[in-house]
């Protein structure tokens, strides 16, 4: 029989693929990851992983183990769950939330949740990509697209809006903008577009068949800033835009709406801390659908 914590090591190489991310993960040394994994092999007389040049990935051993490994560690989970709320209420927990919402969005409206809970503790992680709940990044997380996979609990959080923003120096020094056939003919800001992590985020093409872009990048918030600056047009979350002073809206008949997802594993879903933040966002979206969705204030 193997050594139980030997799984640890296991599920944090898995989801990382690197030796000395789990390492730090784990807070220990590349060294003593690999003799646990070693340990573990040795004990089930099989490879639990082959090496690649991208790193580490399961053999079908490693995947036929991996599904215990997780509800093992689910079962470790709401054990911990169920005890430290009885003895010390609530505690950590942390969201994965695109960038734009988490920073220009969530940040500057948590006061509400921490005066109803002041034992409570969020870690926000708000980053230009997916954050993956699979693998234990966070433990709720919102997107752009609804996930697909069974053992998720997944919701639609809110609609939102984006429309089209420019400085004035802009405008004062490019040519008249007064229709949509005009695009064609000024700079735009977007997305670096082979380093996407949703297709929810190609969305140029919607206002103009072939922008001229001038200036390229993963975040939106840089792309708030070069549209500040005069470089160009940009499409921004009007949450994010409409209230920036530096910013002129373009063409009000022109813009587009999208979707955010809230989700959480199927067995953290009756967690008391994870349901308190949930509940909290959930709420705070209807209740700004208005700031949202672009509507006049």
């Amino acid at each position: 029989m193997f050594d139980w914590n030997d799984l640890r090591f296991f599920l944090e190489l898995q989801r990382s693929g690197r030796l000395l991310t789990a390492a730090r993960r784990l807070n220990t040394t590349h060294a003593t990851v690999a003799r646990h994994i070693e340990a573990i092999e040795k004990s089930l007389g099989t490879a639990l992983f082959v090496q690649h040049a991208q790193g580490y990935e399961l053999t079908p051993a490693g995947e036929a183990l991996l599904k215990h490994a997780e509800a093992m560690e689910n079962v470790a989970l709401l054990a911990q769950e169920e005890i430290t709320q009885s003895s010390a209420p609530l505690g950590k927990i942390r969201v994965g939330v695109t960038e734009g919402l988490g920073i220009m969005f969530l940040a500057s409206r948590m006061n509400g949740l921490f005066e109803r809970y002041p034992g409570l503790e969020v870690e926000l992680v708000a980053v230009p990509r997916f954050v993956s709940i699979l693998n234990r990044e966070a433990e709720i997380s919102i997107h752009l697209e609804r996930p697909a996979a069974d053992m998720l609990v997944t919701r639609k959080l809110t609609d939102y809006r984006l429309a089209l923003y420019a400085s004035q120096a802009y405008l004062d020094r490019s040519p008249p903008l007064r229709s949509r056939e005009d695009l064609g003919r000024h700079a735009w800001i977007g997305y670096v577009d082979d380093l996407l992590f949703s297709q929810e985020l190609m969305f140029l093409n919607s206002f103009c068949r072939n922008p001229q872009v001038v200036f390229h990048s993963t975040s939106v918030i840089a792309q708030q800033q070069a549209a500040r600056s005069g470089l160009g047009i940009a499409v921004l979350p009007c949450y994010m835009a409409s209230a920036d002073p530096e910013l002129v809206p373009l063409l009000p008949d022109e813009s587009i709406q999208r979707s955010y997802w809230i989700s959480t594993r199927r067995e953290l879903h009756k967690s008391v801390r994870l349901r308190v933040l949930w509940d909290y966002v959930v709420e705070l979206c209807e209740r700004e659908q208005g700031l949202l969705l672009g509507r006049p204030i």
